[in-house]
Parts: structure tokens; sequence; C-alpha cells
């Protein structure tokens, strides 16, 4: 089992047994379908219904549609299980990156060490002998390759200081 940290709830929403989620996972649109398996305290539940309210999500789980049957699923974390998401061969998530190679015209540039999350995008921390970061952007990221675990770029020379 490999499980990752979707989001958490926070309160109720309504009396009709709606949980405000909050997630920032990058393929959320696969998780909040009809059927999807959750993981609330270690217990698989199943999303019956989820739509945007806001910033956030609205849940509904195993078909609860009541404020008082789903008041235990206040504050928690929620988990998915990986083969739940039927990643295609090509597609991947961004924690998948990290140890991928950064090569911008056959040069190694870095390691990808992590991935950084913040209002103005997402970052790749790269480390060569120092670190430095790459925007997730097209201007710099031109393909993923997940067989040869490589991050083909362009640009990217520029940023290392």
């Amino acid at each position: 089992m490999n499980r990752l940290y979707f989001g958490y709830t926070t309160m109720t929403h309504g009396i009709k047994g709606e949980l405000k989620c909050y997630t920032s996972f990058e393929q959320k649109e696969k998780v909040l379908t009809k059927k999807f398996p959750i993981y609330i305290n270690g217990t698989r539940h199943e999303i019956t219904s989820a739509r945007p309210h806001k910033n956030h999500y609205l849940i509904t789980i195993d078909n609860l549609k009541d404020i008082n049957l789903v008041e235990e699923y206040r504050n928690q974390k929620i988990y998915i299980e990986r083969d739940d998401l039927h990643l295609k061969e090509e597609e991947y998530l961004f924690s998948d990156l990290i140890g991928f190679s950064i090569i911008e015209i056959e040069e190694n540039l870095g390691i990808v060490k992590d991935i950084l999350y913040n209002k103005s995008g997402i970052y790749l921390e790269v480390l060569n002998e120092k670190k430095y970061y790459i925007p997730w952007q097209d201007t710099f990221i031109l393909h993923v390759d997940t067989k040869n675990k490589q991050i083909l770029v362009q640009n990217a020379k520029g940023l290392m200081l």
C-alpha cells in the first residue's frame, strides 16, 4: 500500500453531511469523483459527491447525508492510495520527480531535491554545486522523461547563481 496525503477536512457545511476539504493535490480532479476511495483515520470511505466551493471543496462520504453522522470526520487528514489514481505510463505526480536529473542541451544541471509550492507557483529545488530553483513553467520545462528519470529544460542555466 502506497498512501499519499491528499488534504484535510476542517468542518461541516450545512446540515446535509458535507465536509469542507482543503487540498493542493495536483490531480484532485481524479480523486474528487463519485466512488473514489479515500482514507480518514486509516478507515476506507467512498466519495459520494464533491463540488468546489470558494477556495475549498465540499465532499460527502459514504452517502452520509446528516451533519451528526460526519462530525467525527472534522479536522482530519485525508489520504488516498496511489494505485487508485490509475496513472498512465507517462503520467506522474510532482513527488515522483524527486531524484530526476535536470538536462539542458545534453548537460546535466543537477538533481531535483524537492518540490516547493507557493502562491506564485510550483518550483523544482535543484541541487548541483549550489541550490537553485526552476519555476514549473513552459518557459523552462520542455519535457519530463519518466523512463530515463530526466527533466528536459531550456533557459535554466541562467537561474544558477
